[in-house]
């Protein structure tokens, strides 16, 4: 009685024959099912890039949920900017209100508020108000040691210019200094710390600029500065008039024209990173340059998009750095199968195969996610090198059976049946270490892993199903090359004594591994995570609108905004970050914002008034009139700030200074921002600054903070927290894989200790390059490599013991495992790495490191399978 087929057994006797019977019908089934899988991912729902990180955090996360309550009360904290740039300073005013009416009437719905002349006046004619009793007190001092000095130095010559109260004292300091008059002691009128201790924005604090040390920047040689042999104050050529609200002018060229930049600043509803609402802002905003540059003007005007709208570049550059490395890999792929099948047809079939895998797992993406993030981007890419290692292995298989049946139905039906086994256990393994991210907090693994799963899954199936129709199509399989990959010379004793030696090479590696393994660090350094900057010319079509502070304090561009339920919160906020800055002085603060910092209290205000007043009596004495120097300028200015006799309130404050706290609905004092003063690059330094910034209760109240550093810092948080829980969770899941496929303790035995092997050297490899160079470390990006890097160490394991433990292969010797399982081995983990090269030629580090990490740990367990597996085989799996 004949022996029960087995499901491998049965399917390849039905399924090969069929689609070697109906070739071509088959062949046009499957290229209707490309078609068909194309249509979600190019027309509905399409795929689109959604490069926003704090979509793949948890929506619990306090960071993500003030994040979207500031875009409803708030809007964007982004700036839009429409640059402006001609040789008539009065156009460019001109054409800043008409482009701000414009966008007043055309994009309603679209925009929160506009912002273009920054008027100080209010604040020079306010500015004594802002200052603290001991600044105003230091004035008055200033002013009476002033006025005693005076006296000192003119004698009797002042007595006329005083009252006689005045005259008196100056006529009894004179005399008791007669003898020995003091030298002069510099007067500060204004400390330097003034602009961050008011924390107001730059436009406010240049109210105060007369009172500080005058720069000789303010008058530049315009023939000097053309030759570079000056340093160039843009603010040069700018009217007194107009210095806030332009730009500034670049640097002349040759011709030693003049230009003037100014911009229109919009605070949109919706940040840079939302794909969609900046690709229908950037559709607006072609209208808008389109109608203001079909106008004619007097002299030449040019109109661009600057700040963080100017255009997708980051999502741009993403897809193109995925589509870049796609193709590099591709090509690499290509030239590693040639070289391995000897022949022209083997890598167009393994090529298709992969490339045909690549179109389900893109429609799967796009029906079950709609959108790619940045770990699944590359989706393509990691497929090509995965999914290419099933069919590399059946072809593989089939050319070596060539030999042994008549016809190509029956090589195809024999290898798909042998190769079906050990596809199933690799890729369950793989696969099941893909699936270990679904324990993630952080949904970029989350959906990388089932993306991934998904990819290998088809990979797997592509290669059972389609690529035989690919085969039966073109006619057959390339012949198995002759060549050995062990020389001729050695017998299979010697062959055995050489991968002992280099199986003990290998532990003593390992031994040393364990001390460098203890190195392997995370990347903390941001720097090493963003895309490099490239020293490029500025284009001829960019407008410069780079503004220097007037603070001339250094803080991060991009603020915590801090939201509160009613005004009263925001004052204690301020009144706790004053006693942060200046009694406890946390050099991590940098400078702050809120609606107390353009109206100081009514209290404080009238207490100020007091002194004021003292000053603006002192000031107007007629003994002043003969101050010398910066003396007499201070003097002038200080009868004109001290003329103000009123307090004022917010409804008196310009109203751009109100609109960087204006909230949707038109209300305002609930909203403040905090400026931190540490290195933005220093995620170490990121954190400790959320910590103790990013959480605030007042009246018993959380507060919500956001800021989009807090999203980086919280995604730093959670890869780091799942990152290493997953490892040791997939490490379990794939020895557990081990146990379930070979049963026998020998054959897991043997595959532990080559897959053991495999993950201590490369832990070993990775410290040793973080400890010498600073190279190989662990980040955001490129932790999605580990469980891919396990799981393909495994399959190479598999595939290995699988091959040589074989009943159909009794009388397999190691030369024969080594060139025909290993040599696909081999091919399959080279592929794989050239699908992962194309990662090293994009310009983004945090996306080449996934390249790093993935071609030195797949390297790695090839190397380490190959040589344990050859050891072992021959020794603890002897055959008899």
């Amino acid at each position: 009685m004949a022996a029960k087929k087995s499901i491998p057994e049965r399917f390849s006797n039905w399924y090969i024959p069929l689609i070697c019977k109906h070739q071509y019908k088959a062949l046009a089934f499957y290229l209707i099912l490309a078609v068909l899988f194309a249509i979600p991912i190019l027309f509905k729902p399409g795929l689109k890039l959604d490069a926003d990180l704090s979509h793949l955090l948890p929506q619990d996360t306090p960071s993500v949920k003030a994040l979207e309550e500031s875009y409803l009360r708030f809007g964007s904290t982004d700036k839009f900017m429409i640059a402006i740039q001609s040789e008539d300073v009065n156009l460019v005013v001109a054409l800043q209100d008409s482009i701000a009416d414009y966008i007043h009437r055309n994009w309603e719905g679209d925009y929160v508020s506009t912002q273009v002349d920054n008027d100080n006046q209010f604040f020079k004619d306010n500015a004594l108000l802002y200052l603290p009793v001991k600044h105003l007190e230091n004035i008055r001092d200033n002013l009476e040691d002033l006025q005693l000095e005076i006296g000192r130095k003119n004698g009797p010559l002042v007595v006329d210019l005083l009252g006689a109260a005045d005259s008196a004292a100056v006529a009894d300091s004179t005399n008791a200094s007669a003898d020995a008059a003091p030298a002069k002691k510099e007067r500060v009128w204004f400390d330097e710390n003034l602009p961050q201790e008011l924390g107001l924005p730059d436009e406010a604090v240049s109210a105060f600029a007369a009172f500080f040390k005058k720069d000789k920047a303010d008058s530049v040689d315009i023939a000097k500065a053309q030759n570079e042999e000056e340093e160039w104050n843009p603010k040069s050529t700018i009217p007194s008039e107009l210095k806030n609200r332009l730009i500034g002018s670049p640097r002349p060229d040759s011709t030693g024209k003049i230009l003037y930049n100014g911009v229109v600043n919009a605070k949109l509803i919706k940040p840079s990173t939302d794909y969609e609402f900046v690709t229908h802002i950037l559709a607006r905003t072609d209208s808008l340059l389109a109608y203001f540059s079909s106008k004619t003007y007097p002299v030449p005007t040019r109109f661009t998009v600057e700040g963080t709208y100017e255009g997708l570049k980051e999502v741009d550059e993403v897809a193109n750095d995925s589509i870049f490395s796609f193709a590099i890999s591709l090509v690499l792929i290509i030239f590693l199968t040639i070289f391995f099948f000897r022949s022209v047809k083997g890598p167009i079939l393994v090529t298709a195969s992969v490339l045909y895998a690549c179109l389900p797992t893109l429609a799967f993406t796009a029906l079950f996610y709609g959108k790619l993030n940045p770990f699944t981007v590359f989706v393509a890419s990691i497929i090509l090198g995965i999914g290419i290692d099933y069919s590399i292995h059946i072809l593989g298989t089939s050319q070596k059976l060539l030999h042994k049946y008549a016809t190509l139905e029956e090589v195809l039906e024999h290898a798909q049946r042998k190769m079906l086994k050990p596809f199933i256990l690799a890729s369950f393994t793989t696969i099941a270490a893909f699936l270990t991210l679904l324990a993630a907090h952080f949904r970029g693994f989350y959906e990388f892993g089932v993306v991934a799963s998904m990819g290998v899954l088809f990979s797997m199936l592509t290669s059972v199903l389609f690529l035989p129709v690919l085969v039966k199509c073109m006619g057959g399989i390339p012949k198995a090359p002759d060549n050995s990959l062990l020389p001729k010379s050695w017998d299979e004793a010697k062959i055995l004594r050489i991968f002992k030696y280099l199986a003990f090479a290998g532990f003593a590696l390992g031994a040393v591994s364990l001390w460098f393994a203890q190195d392997v660090d995370f990347e903390h350094n941001l720097r090493n995570l963003r895309r490099v900057s490239t020293n490029v010319t500025t284009s001829k079509n960019k407008i410069s609108t780079k503004v220097t502070r007037a603070t001339g304090k250094a803080v991060t561009s991009t603020p915590a905004a801090v939201m509160g339920s009613k005004p009263e919160q925001l004052d204690k906020l301020y009144d706790t970050l004053m006693v942060r800055l200046h009694v406890e002085h946390d050099s991590t603060l940098g400078s702050f914002l809120t609606l107390k910092s353009f109206v100081p209290p009514m209290d404080s205000q009238k207490a100020r008034l007091e002194i004021i007043e003292e000053i603006r009596d002192l000031a107007e004495a007629r003994v002043f009139d003969r101050a010398e120097g910066e003396d007499s300028v201070n003097i002038a200015n200080l009868r004109k700030l001290s003329a103000v006799e009123e307090p004022f309130t917010p409804e008196d404050v310009p109203s751009w200074t109100l609109d960087l706290l204006r909230e949707k609905d038109g209300s305002y004092g609930k909203i403040g921002f905090i400026y931190g003063d540490f290195p933005s690059w220093d995620a170490h330094a990121l954190h400790r600054f959320q910590e103790r910034y990013g959480h605030w209760n007042f009246d018993g109240e959380d507060l919500r903070t956001f800021s989009s550093q807090f999203i980086l810092s919280d995604v730093i948080d959670s890869v780091k927290k799942d990152s290493f829980r997953l490892a040791l969770v997939i490490i379990l899941v794939i020895f557990g894989t081990l146990v379930i496929s070979f049963r026998k303790p020998k054959f897991f035995l043997v595959g532990c200790v080559s897959f053991g092997m495999g993950t201590l050297l490369t832990l070993g490899l990775l410290g040793f390059l973080t400890d010498m160079f600073e190279f190989g470390k662990i980040s955001i990006y490129n932790v999605i490599v580990i469980p891919m890097a396990l799981g393909i160490g495994i399959d190479a394991t598999i595939h290995m013991i699988t091959s040589w433990t074989s009943d159909n292969n009794k009388e397999m010797n190691l030369r024969q495992l080594m060139d025909t399982t290993g040599r696909n081995v081999m091919a399959s983990s080279t592929t794989t790495i050239a699908g992962f090269v194309g990662f090293l030629f994009t310009t983004h580090r945090g996306l080449k490191g996934i390249g790093d990490l993935a071609c030195i740990s797949i390297a790695m367990f090839l190397i380490t399978s190959v040589i344990f597996c050859m050891y072992l085989c021959g020794t603890w799996l002897k055959k008899k």
